[in-house]
């Protein structure tokens, strides 16, 4: 089977890891993303776009306003005809997509960019598409891969069903307005196998009361933690997300994220039941009571987003906010990590070239959703929790995949402030560069700072953070080219970080360079 695995991988060695085919856009290409919120800014794009993957009907309608004759600033018309060429590409009966990456060392942040996961670095996908549905066969070979070498990431069967698409296989989701990381599902662990549904055109609901959110978006995913070494096997995780535009330019989100069931783990009517509806149960058990254990539904995790966009006239302007919860008892929400950030962007003279400038900051610490601000009174009681945002004593092995957190990057009780400025030129080639301040694991309570017993009295260890066991504080820097030519885009990356997680007591400076080519057809 490993060697039939190899071989389909090396067969499909030009064929592509992104999904830019097909009905849905999947994150990885911070391009695209600047250039459909640039049609978002100038008011060309109906409905919410802060997550991904983000229908190609919704950005396709976005054009077909853009070339209604109007007139356009040139940049903006630059960033309609790079869409366009991505929405063509999406509306064939078989698309190709490539992509070989190298690294001496893969990046330790994973923001929106789609980067090397392996130093070896090969993908594939080839997509056939029909007005009903669309399948897409892909495959990834990485060296030093947990298991098999070979994995199906980005193998995908759409169907369609009206203003609905129905989804199965391996795809990365992206929940939130975050440009270097998501606090509840991001494309920092490699994807899963899920089910799922999404409204490809954000329509309003005609009915009092709901058609004062504007357009909605509604997704949701059921999908199985399928690696072999965890505290439970093939865990049911579930992601749902809502989002509306009550008013122009204002984006909300509501986010649900669930662990339930999984191998020795209760898995009936009655705790699935309680997982959705959230009341009854607490989902942190009191330790050492193993019916308390055996009752629970699992680990949930819910929170909310929101953004505003302003277009001034040769300035546009995002601010954003997000803000996800650990479960504490029944409904309640008072575990937040937080994050927060601001987007600007514009022209660069007169011949079509663009800059964008994005600053944000991400606090993974659960606190209480004011915790540091003048309103923090408001909430009362305790306001820190260390160790809880992405942990949970029913599943030992916390919110994470493979080792990786499923959300923020740095894991829980973590902090990154981040810098990042493109400029894309009249080439369409993408310049850019990053600097972070990043604290991992502050809180410094080891791994495992504390026991939690399953039903069978065997106590286990609970992971806090499966970045750095122990507290580091370091700067990180990077820089690099996009540049699309008639062979392919090739993509050039360098980074260095003044230290490095797992290094108590030294320094450990690591600098790296990352290449790429990607083709398609």
């Amino acid at each position: 089977m490993a060697v039939v695995r190899v071989g389909l991988a090396g067969a499909l060695l030009l064929w592509g890891s992104v999904a830019t085919a097909g009905p849905l856009a999947a994150p990885g290409d911070r391009q695209l993303r600047q250039d459909v919120e640039a049609l978002k800014a100038e008011g060309l794009i109906d409905g919410p776009i802060d997550s991904w993957p983000l229908p190609w009907a919704q950005i396709g309608a976005g054009i077909d306003r853009a070339r209604d004759g109007r007139e356009l600033p040139p940049h903006l018309l630059a960033a309609v005809n790079r869409l366009s060429r991505l929405a063509d590409h999406a509306e064939q009966d078989r698309a190709f997509d490539g992509a070989i990456r190298g690294t001496n060392r893969e990046a330790l942040a994973r923001d929106f960019s789609d980067t090397a996961r392996a130093t070896a670095d090969v993908s594939g996908r080839a997509e056939l598409n029909s007005d009903g549905w669309s399948l897409a066969v892909g495959g990834a070979v990485r060296t030093n891969q947990d298991g098999s070498a070979f994995k199906p990431d980005g193998t995908q069967l759409v169907v369609l069903a009206g203003n609905w698409a129905f989804h199965a296989g391996w795809s990365t989701h992206w929940f939130g307005p975050g440009s270097d990381g998501a606090l509840l599902f991001s494309n920092s662990a490699r994807p899963f196998p899920k089910f799922g549904v999404t409204r490809l055109m954000p329509e309003p609901i005609d009915f009092p009361v709901l058609r004062w959110l504007g357009p909605v978006r509604f997704e949701i995913f059921g999908g199985v933690l399928d690696e072999k070494r965890r505290d439970y096997n093939n865990i049911i995780t579930v992601g749902t997300r809502l989002s509306f535009e009550p008013a122009k330019g204002l984006q909300i989100g509501l986010n649900r994220a669930q662990m339930l069931c999984g191998k020795g783990r209760p898995c009936g009517f009655k705790q699935i039941f309680q997982s959705f509806v959230g009341i009854g149960n607490a989902d942190n058990p009191t330790p050492g009571d193993p019916q308390a254990f055996l009752q629970q539904a699992g680990n949930q995790l819910a929170g909310f987003d929101i953004s505003y966009t302003h277009r001034f006239p040769r300035l546009a302007v995002k601010l954003y906010a997000e803000a996800e919860a650990e479960d504490f008892d029944n409904i309640i929400l008072e575990q937040y990590g937080r994050l927060i950030g601001m987007t600007l962007s514009g022209p660069l003279g007169r011949r079509g070239a663009s800059w964008s400038f994005n600053m944000e900051y991400a606090d993974t610490q659960a606190a209480s959703l004011f915790n540091g601000t003048p309103l923090e009174k408001l909430t009362g009681g305790e306001t820190v929790y260390p160790g809880s945002l992405y942990n949970n004593s029913l599943y030992f092995d916390g919110f994470a995949y493979n080792k990786r957190p499923i959300g923020y990057w740095t894991d829980g009780d973590s902090r990154n402030l981040a810098f990042n400025l493109s400029v894309t030129d009249t080439s369409n080639r993408r310049w850019f560069g990053v600097v972070r301040s990043v604290h991992l694991n502050f809180n410094n309570v080891g791994n495992p700072p504390f026991p939690a017993t399953a039903p069978d009295g065997t106590v286990r260890g609970l992971t806090i953070n499966r970045v750095s066991a122990n507290n580091e504080k370091f700067a990180m820097l990077g820089a690099g080219v996009e540049w699309p030519t008639s062979l392919g885009d090739l993509r050039l990356e360098g980074r260095w970080q003044g230290d490095s997680p797992n290094t108590p007591g030294r320094r450990a400076p690591k600098g790296a360079v990352e290449a790429g080519w990607r083709v398609r057809f």
